[in-house]
């Protein structure tokens, strides 16, 4: 058992990776410290969110069963048996919620001195549920003013398959978090069910036959293939002007990549990518596609083709067949409309009959 001497304590059991109790605790530091020496007081909880907390109040301490906590000011919320192991000149319980809305219970202990609601409504909700409580107050959580940084937001569409830079995808977000720099990335892809995320700043998304809509609101477009015909990505990104990430691609400067202008070319193995500049940006560019010629090969009339309303088609599997609503067996043939017998056939269960 220890005892500790201090001057205002916040205390809250545990601490989540994440929540506005644990913003409460951070903000409180960033407004009232130095000037004021503010100890935070837990018990368990996500070692990141306490190691920011700890970075913006005086100390962060683990509370033990049985410690003795002596303070002038004593801050708690919505757990209180700790009280028979604090003494305070102040004892002050804060309301992070809508408690009459969520049915919540604020502690009557008469060694409170202080009550404060986070809102008027909650303030509000108490004064006129409890009559002991009418001595709650409005006291709004601390918020110090910060300018953000700006967020990259980079985008991929494109089949996982080893020959598309897997590891160097892997690489570059690894470049971002090293230089301190915030990003988030989205890649669109046939294998969204078999990827993981690769960084916490990575979502792995399920391709989608609209994705210039989302590209065109993307920072850069990252293509780190090993090689590449023309592809289309990189296309369609420059067509809306974003610029482009991509590898040493003998093709990337003949699709209209220019190092600096309208994209950033890296190298294979990754050695030099230049973070700041990716950063920084580009000015905004104008690339038109190139010209494609194929009605100099292209024959001119109406082929004379006319699609069956229906096909007959056999099983080749045994299935149970929704459309007739029995079970279907190799051998047996039936006919169906096109659509049908197409899905039919692409899911193996039969095969169209010329």
């Amino acid at each position: 058992m220890r005892s500790y001497n201090l001057k205002n304590v916040i205390y809250f059991p545990h601490i989540n990776a994440c929540g506005g109790t644990e913003t409460f605790c951070y903000e409180f530091g960033l407004k009232y410290c130095p000037k004021y020496d503010v100890t935070v007081l837990y018990e368990a909880g996500d070692k990141q969110m306490i190691d920011k907390i700890a970075s913006a109040v005086t100390r962060v301490i683990r509370y033990h069963d049985g410690d003795k906590i002596v303070c002038d000011t004593f801050i708690f919320a919505y757990a209180h048996a700790i009280l028979n192991h604090v003494t305070a000149d102040r004892y002050i319980q804060t309301y992070h919620a809508d408690f009459i809305c969520r049915h919540l219970n604020p502690c009557f202990d008469k060694r409170i001195t202080h009550r404060f609601g986070v809102a008027e409504n909650t303030s509000k909700g108490i004064r006129d549920h409890y009559e002991w409580a009418k001595d709650v107050r409005t006291m709004y959580n601390p918020y110090t003013m910060k300018k953000p940084r700006k967020v990259l937001n980079l985008i991929s569409a494109t089949r996982l398959t080893p020959e598309k830079g897997y590891r160097r995808m892997v690489a570059l977000a690894e470049a971002f978090d090293k230089a301190d720099i915030p990003f988030h990335w989205d890649v669109y892809t046939d294998a969204s069910n078999t990827v993981k995320p690769f960084n916490k700043s990575v979502s792995i998304l399920p391709h989608r036959l609209d994705i210039l809509d989302f590209i065109a609101k993307a920072d850069y477009l990252v293509q780190l293939s090993d090689t590449e015909g023309y592809s289309y990505s990189i296309v369609e990104a420059l067509s809306v002007g974003t610029p482009v990430i991509c590898t040493a691609l003998p093709v990337a400067e003949e699709q209209g990549i220019v190092n600096g202008k309208t994209g950033f070319i890296l190298p294979f193995d990754m050695s030099d990518i230049p973070i700041d500049d990716i950063y920084k940006g580009v000015k905004k560019f104008t690339v038109a596609p190139r010209e494609s010629h194929y009605e100099e090969v292209l024959s001119p009339g109406k082929a004379e083709y006319n699609e069956p309303d229906k096909y007959t088609v056999k099983c080749i599997r045994t299935y149970q067949d929704l459309q007739f609503g029995k079970l279907m067996h190799p051998g047996e043939t039936f006919t169906v409309n096109a659509d049908r017998a197409y899905h039919l056939e692409e899911l193996r269960f039969a095969e169209i009959l010329e």
